[in-house]
């Protein structure tokens, strides 16, 4: 087939190839089934209607989130706006090439972010590591091997994974590219506070969402859900258990202690204070001035990710519709000014 992007779709009927996001079923007035399904074509999405069928249906000519697929899309004007229906739908194995264009991306390759993760996090206690290789010393148990064990040891969901289902950073490797822009500004915190102990705030910060390879599982389209345990548990809570599992597999290695409890206890707390507030899902408040930063830091690199991909499709001047999380009191809208740095 081949992949036609949406924003050169007119009125009329296409096929093109695209990755299934998300399918959400509801009803029509007459009570009748119908699916909202949510498109990429690696660049912008779209939502299109399939009537009378169910999820069940879609998933039994293997249709399902994360998916790629031909699809038949019938394109019309409603109420001035163009509108979307699916009238087929089949699942699809692209060539890599095509696949690759179907994929959105963080705008620096993801195995390229992890590795430079492990070395920032090398570097931030000041101690002298090989910098030529992700490996750390058997006998080392700093918070710095803590933190590279736990993601060399999950090296391929850790370069693939989203950072979230929706919200930001929703994409293939989203996770790396929001760990390691909230690491950079670690870097350029600690040298305004000399308080904080930059050892632990980047490792902390490495390891803030490490709980999301559990709570969630990505395609390698980069669509992301959740998982039973993350449904029960949410990340912050596995991810500690992570560490808690880490730590216990060292202890037997040697037979007694290996890395040192407080340390520990603190990056601990800051993966559960993360959220900030007990109903965003902070497990505890922030105590610790490294805990609180890390807090701040994942407020303002998840809404600048969702400032960027507003102002990606607003002309300069312009206000958005109401933006999910971008403010503390729910939705906000955004303006793009015509002299800011957005391009």
């Amino acid at each position: 087939m081949g992949i036609i992007k949406f924003n050169t779709l007119e009125i009329g009927t296409f096929e093109t190839d695209a990755v299934v996001v998300a399918i959400n079923q509801s009803n029509t007035s007459n009570n009748k089934p119908m699916l909202k399904v949510t498109l990429s074509d690696g660049e912008d999405n779209i939502t299109a209607l399939i009537f009378d069928s169910t999820r069940k249906d879609l998933a039994a000519g293997g249709i399902e989130e994360g998916c790629t697929a031909v699809i038949r899309l019938e394109v019309t004007e409603y109420k001035g706006s163009k509108s979307y229906k699916i009238a087929s739908i089949t699942p699809a194995r692209l060539p890599e090439d095509e696949l690759k264009q179907l994929i959105k991306l963080p705008p620096i390759d993801p195995e390229k972010l992890v590795n430079d993760i492990i070395m920032l996090i090398k570097q931030s206690s000041g101690r002298e590591y090989d910098l030529s290789t992700t490996d750390i010393p058997s006998d080392d148990y700093s918070l710095t091997a803590l933190a590279v064990r736990l993601i060399t040891s999950n090296l391929k969901p850790f370069t693939k994974s989203s950072a979230a289902k929706t919200m930001h950073h929703n994409i293939y490797g989203g996770l790396a590219y929001h760990t390691y822009r909230m690491i950079k500004s670690t870097y350029s915190v600690c040298e305004v506070y000399s308080l904080l102990n930059r050892e632990l705030l980047v490792c902390g910060t490495a390891l803030h969402d490490i709980g999301k390879l559990v709570e969630m599982k990505t395609t390698d389209t980069g669509i992301a859900s959740y998982t039973d345990m993350g449904n029960l548990f949410g990340h912050p809570l596995l991810g500690i258990e992570m560490i808690d599992h880490e730590v216990w597999n060292k202890d037997q290695a040697i037979g007694g202690r290996s890395y040192n409890r407080e340390q520990v206890a603190m990056v601990k707390h800051m993966i559960a204070s993360h959220h900030g507030q007990p109903e965003w899902g902070a497990i505890r408040l922030p105590s610790t001035p490294e805990a609180m930063i890390l807090h701040e830091l994942d407020m303002i690199d998840s809404r600048m990710y969702m400032y960027e991909e507003n102002f990606a499709q607003m002309e300069p001047g312009t206000s958005s519709d109401p933006v999910f999380g971008i403010a503390s009191d729910g939705k906000s809208v955004i303006y793009k000014n015509s002299f800011g740095n957005y391009e």
